[in-house]
């Protein structure tokens, strides 16, 4: 076998069918038995991936592409593109990468390539992976197999592609490495250590969520002047250098945005170091959904009307993502369930588990329903109502044209 990916989520599928494409024979590997069965019978997930899903049925129809629930097998090169959430310190939940990097080292052969794909907290690779590979395999990293770090920087919902950063614990794993993704029709840009490729990603996706979360404290102070802050906002775009535009939202969600932010905090304080801006950046991000359910509650109080049956359109951390991992939507659905009936509608996410054990099914708008907030962008629902329909795309609560 040439290459085994493991992890055939919104990250590991497109690198599995990837180097299919480029001729590598490609075993791709996934805990989720009915993931196999969905990519297997051409389904992939609905909006999981961006994978070109022609590319995908030849991968497969070739037979360059096979698929297998938990079976790890001995190839010249591994990727590991588990999902690495957050432990409830906001560092690193290692949990899966660590069974992965067990599993592997079980079969690894001399002279492999493993390329830590998934998000890091910075020193995980060169620290804790090594060190299981090796223990597992009885090989040394750097000298019997190649061990490289590329974290993968992609837009879930969009098919558009950046560079990939590579490192390896030496510079002939970086080399290997390079090569590989290289064959991947991949742009690569080199650094000098693992960890300086591990804060790399770690740093734009903190990057992002702090200036979403200044975002969100420039609305409320544009509120209370009585000022648009998308005017703002389009004003400051004009300035051709020196500002990036981030929008208000009811808070951003996701495995990458919120959760880097988090790994970003947490390696500071293993160093004894404060992180004060991002920090708060977290608390404000934290603290949206209800903030947005608050101003719901206050735009209902003013226009008079109850909130006994709310019926909210779009439940994804995004448009167009069937992903509710960490999403402002499922925060405020779980919230309102405590005092009203909550409905939902979202194509992508056809039964939502709460935190009380309730399960939701995806539905019209109820005509029963007293108010309706969009919240993940406009939807395909049919939603004919005569309940005043929200807009809280913002962060805030305003009434849909």
């Amino acid at each position: 076998m040439d290459t085994v990916v493991i992890g055939l989520g919104f990250t590991g599928l497109p690198v599995a069918v990837a180097a299919a494409t480029a001729d590598l024979h490609v075993l791709g590997v996934d805990a989720s038995a009915s993931r196999i069965h969905d990519i297997a019978t051409g389904a992939p997930g609905c909006g999981l991936t961006t994978v070109d899903e022609t590319a995908l049925a030849g991968a497969l129809r070739s037979g360059r592409l096979s698929l297998k629930h938990n079976e790890i097998v001995a190839a010249d090169n591994y990727v590991l593109c588990v999902p690495t959430p957050p432990d409830r310190h906001g560092g690193l939940d290692t949990t899966m990468l660590v069974n992965a990097a067990d599993r592997v080292g079980a079969v690894l052969p001399k002279g492999a390539l493993v390329i830590i794909q998934s998000t890091c907290e910075p020193g995980t690779v060169d620290q804790l992976l090594s060190a299981r590979l090796a223990t597992a395999s009885g090989l040394r990293p750097g000298t019997d197999f190649h061990l490289a770090h590329s974290p993968v920087r992609t837009d879930p919902g969009s098919t558009a592609s950046a560079p990939r950063v590579v490192a390896g614990l030496t510079s002939a794993c970086a080399d290997r490495a390079t090569e590989l993704l290289r064959r991947l029709s991949a742009e690569v840009v080199t650094v000098s250590t693992l960890r300086a490729a591990e804060l790399t990603k770690v740093f734009e996706n903190t990057f992002r969520l702090v200036n979403i979360s200044l975002a969100n404290e420039l609305h409320a102070l544009c509120r209370a002047q009585g000022v648009d802050v998308h005017e703002v906002m389009d004003a400051a775009g004009s300035k051709p250098f020196g500002f990036l535009p981030h929008r208000p939202s009811p808070g951003a969600g996701g495995d990458c945005i919120p959760v880097s932010a988090g790994f970003f905090a947490a390696n500071a304080r293993r160093y004894g170091l404060h992180s004060p801006v991002v920090d708060a950046a977290i608390t404000v991000n934290n603290s949206m959904p209800a903030h947005t359910l608050h101003r719901v509650r206050v735009k209902l109080a003013e226009l008079g009307l109850p909130m006994r049956h709310v019926h909210v359109l779009g439940v994804t951390y995004k448009p167009g993502v069937a992903n509710v991992r960490q999403s402002p939507a499922l925060r405020m659905i779980n919230e309102l369930s405590r005092e009203a009936v909550v409905t939902y509608h979202d194509p992508l996410v056809p039964e939502l588990l709460l935190d009380n054990g309730t399960r939701l099914t995806s539905q019209p708008v109820d005509t029963a329903a007293d108010v309706v907030l969009v919240m993940a962008g406009r939807t395909s629902a049919p939603h004919r109502t005569s309940a005043p329909v929200i807009d809280c795309t913002a962060g805030d609560a305003v009434p849909a044209a």
